[in-house]
């Protein structure tokens, strides 16, 4: 299916939150989109299978998780509209991925295979500037900001950080995949919900 001219415009929006690429560059990436559609518990990528593909989702909400050897899992990430969804290890070192990619409501994404993407990174400047903002915003700057949160803030001011990035993310997101972001159990977050209503 070929992507039409809202995904290309959602595309250029997303891309240009990190970088102004210009226009002949933003074509190259709609030239090799394809539009993937994924029903609510579908798996986008198990662990142990290695990503080859990069996503931008256009909508729905997805999650990745950790498996530990009794079957329980652990968030590692909740990503909604407009994120870039991947395996990012998995892609850049061609392993299998140690986490999964589920779908927690009916998902439309945005797939580019990483093979083409890089070979498009590697030919255009812009494109490349993209990616290194793109990298240091998601994999630097934010992962920090995040590991210093868990230290320094309490669990309710993190809930309530989440929140106001994501207001609709109670009805949306399961609780139980809120709090494993957020690092606490379900019974905490429970709590910490009824104390922010009062």
């Amino acid at each position: 299916m070929q992507v039409n001219e809202d995904y290309n415009q959602f595309i250029k929006d997303v891309i240009l939150r990190y970088y102004p690429v210009n226009e002949s560059a933003l074509s190259l990436l709609y030239s090799i989109a394809k539009i993937k559609r994924l029903k609510k518990n579908e798996v986008l990528l198990p662990v142990g299978k290695t990503a080859k593909d990069i996503h931008i989702l256009y909508q729905g909400a997805i999650i990745a998780y950790f498996l530990d050897i009794e079957g329980n899992t652990y968030n590692k990430n909740i990503f909604l509209e407009g994120d870039f969804v991947a395996s990012t290890v998995s892609y850049l070192t061609n392993s299998p991925s140690n986490f999964a990619l589920e779908a927690i409501e009916n998902c439309v994404i945005i797939s580019f295979n990483y093979k083409n993407y890089r070979q498009l990174i590697n030919d255009n400047d812009d494109l490349k500037n993209f990616h290194i903002s793109y990298l240091e915003k998601n994999w630097v700057i934010d992962k920090e900001k995040r590991e210093i949160d868990i230290v320094m803030k309490d669990a309710t001011s993190r809930y309530l950080e989440l929140l106001e990035h994501h207001p609709d993310l109670d009805e949306r997101v399961p609780l139980i995949h809120i709090a494993s972001h957020l690092g606490i159990t379900p019974t905490q977050l429970s709590r910490i919900r009824k104390k922010v209503k009062k």
